[in-house]
Formats: structure tokens, sequence, C-alpha cells
């Protein structure tokens, strides 16, 4: 949980090219400093019954997410990858992916920082990862995958539609992503592209967006990454049958 704390400091700062080092975590409305007792993770939260000791303004929930979230995807990473090498190219992965996922949300943008953060990660921990071979080659061979053949679909559907259909940070972020989990990340994209679809046209049903509303897509790219991660044979087996 408390590389969940990591995680929110990360959210609130790189986008807007604040230090994550300095200055110390602080309430963002007074801007005091926290102190250790009020910076446990989601304990302290539960304590302080969601405001600030001093100002006693709102704390935002998303904090507390954030860090239940993380938690609980590394315990679940430890459960499924025991004390071996993937599980540090899990916790990495995910980690970053978290914090994607909800600066994308939030703000609709995927800063190249993480992108550039999650293909260095890639690469430097493909002879741990099972899923490239523990290969190098095949880490950049998903890279090169998965920016390249994205970028042709988007290009293609951006001609046909007269408007953008894929972002640049979502191309990126695919591109990054295959250094992780190599050719797969086609299965990947076409997983994020189910479940955009799906919970796109959940909202715009339960009318809580409009037809015409941007969604972001980082956040399923992200889900499209990890369930292959973790359920890779599963996937490639649905989604191969589907598309023969």
């Amino acid at each position: 949980m408390f590389f969940g704390s990591f995680a929110n400091v990360c959210i609130r700062r790189i986008p807007y090219g604040n230090s994550i080092v300095k200055p110390p975590s602080h309430c963002p409305k007074c801007l005091i400093p926290i102190r250790w007792l009020d910076n446990i993770p989601i304990f302290s939260y539960i304590f302080l019954k969601g405001r600030c000791r001093i100002c006693r303004n709102p704390i935002s929930f998303q904090y507390p997410l954030v860090e239940f979230i993380t938690g609980l995807f590394f315990l679940f990473s430890y459960c499924r990858f025991g004390i071996t090498p993937m599980l540090a190219v899990s916790l990495a992965l995910g980690l970053i992916l978290i914090i994607i996922s909800f600066i994308d949300f939030n703000l609709r943008v995927i800063p190249d920082t993480l992108s550039v953060s999650l293909f260095l990660a890639g690469v430097i921990l493909s002879p741990l990862n099972d899923i490239v071979n523990r290969s190098f080659k095949f880490s950049l061979l998903g890279v090169l995958l998965g920016g390249l053949s994205i970028y042709l679909i988007a290009f293609i559907g951006e001609k046909i539609y007269k408007k953008e259909v894929i972002g640049g940070g979502d191309i990126k972020l695919l591109a990054a992503g295959g250094s992780f989990i190599g050719i797969n990340i086609v299965y990947a994209f076409l997983i994020a592209c189910f479940l955009g679809s799906f919970f796109g046209i959940l909202f715009i049903l339960l009318k809580k967006r409009k037809y015409s509303d941007f969604i972001p897509f980082g956040p399923y790219i992200a889900a499209g990454i990890l369930l292959i991660l973790f359920f890779r044979d599963i996937f490639t087996s649905i989604l191969s049958f589907l598309i023969l």
C-alpha cells in the first residue's frame, strides 16, 4: 500500500511537470506538510474521516482507492508468480500502468515521461520476463509491433472517419506495453477495444456519457496488457479462435 502512496504522488505531480521528491507530501488545500501519522495508506484516510487534520477540507477518495488497488495488485501478483523474477516484472508493469490509468482518466492525457519509463522498464527487465522468452529481441519486437501496427490502424481510421480514432499517447502506451508482453500486445489491443466499446456503450445507456464524449482509452489498454500478463494462454486461445 505504501507503493500506492507513491503512485498518488506521481498521479498528482507528473502531469504538471512537478518533482515527485520535493516538496514532501502536503494537503493540496492548505499546503501544510502531512505528518507521518496522517500518511499511513488507507488507515489515515479512515481515521481522519476523509478530511485534512488542519484545514478540514475533504481529501479526494482517489487517494485510498489508488492505495487499495495498488496493494491488491501487488498481492495478486505475489499469488500468481510467487517469489520469482516474474514478480518483479509484474510489479513494475502494474505500478506504472496504475499511474498512467488514473492520469488519463482524470486529465485525458498520457505523459510521455511515463510511456518512456514503461518502455525502459520493459526492456531492462526483459531478461527476467518469461512472456518475451527472457529475450531483449522479443521485447523490442513487441515495441515495434505495438507501435507501428497500431499507428497504421489509427492512420487508416483517421482517413475513413475524418477524425482521430486513436490518440498519440495511446499509441505510445501500446508500444511501451509491447516491451513487457512482446507480440501479445496485439491481443491486449483487441481486449482494450472490447472493454472500451462495452463500457462506452454501457455509460451511454446509463446516460453517464454522451455518444460524442471523449472516452480515455489508456485504462482499457492497461487492463488489456495486465490480463495478458496474468492470463495469457486463456485470452490468446479465445481471441485466436474468434479471429479465425
